[in-house]
């Protein structure tokens, strides 16, 4: 655990130095508080809360993470997460239409692979914070030692 502490230093900021770092905050004109109900944060809290409801099953966590180093096969992807082929294809179908997995025909076969880097290292970052937090279960902090490459 301590290897993944000091591999992930930045994983888990304070809010503070999230806050002021890295997300805009706007202020209310009359008060100076932060606005949470403009309509133009109102779009972007949509927004972002469908983005990380993509994250909210984990069967699509496992396609993620199967998938984001190499295009695979429907079949593949059916073998390596044990859910349905019905299962797999409706969680495809979704991160395909959110543009989070490329789909590409290879004769019979559909492959798929992850398209966007960014929502794979949030993902990442947030599987591996998780693992920080789960201090009973030493293989799984090996596993995902090993799958960081991390020594």
């Amino acid at each position: 655990m301590e290897t993944l502490v000091r591999s992930f230093p930045d994983v888990t900021p304070s809010v503070s130095e999230i806050l002021l770092d890295e997300c805009p905050v706007a202020l209310d004109q009359k008060t100076g508080r932060p606005d949470t109900n403009s309509p133009e944060l109102i779009k972007v809290f949509n927004a972002v809360a469908r983005y990380f409801s993509l994250l909210s099953d984990p069967t699509r966590l496992k396609i993620l993470h199967f998938a984001c180093r190499e295009p695979r096969s429907v079949s593949e992807i059916v073998q390596a997460t044990q859910a349905t082929q019905t299962n797999v294809s409706r969680h495809l179908a979704l991160l395909h239409q959110a543009g989070l997995m490329h789909r590409q025909r290879n004769g019979k076969r559909v492959l798929y692979w992850t398209r966007d880097p960014d929502f794979i290292k949030t993902c990442c970052h947030s599987c591996a914070h998780m693992v920080h937090r789960i201090e009973s279960d030493g293989s799984l902090q090996e596993n995902w030692l090993e799958r960081l490459g991390v020594d």
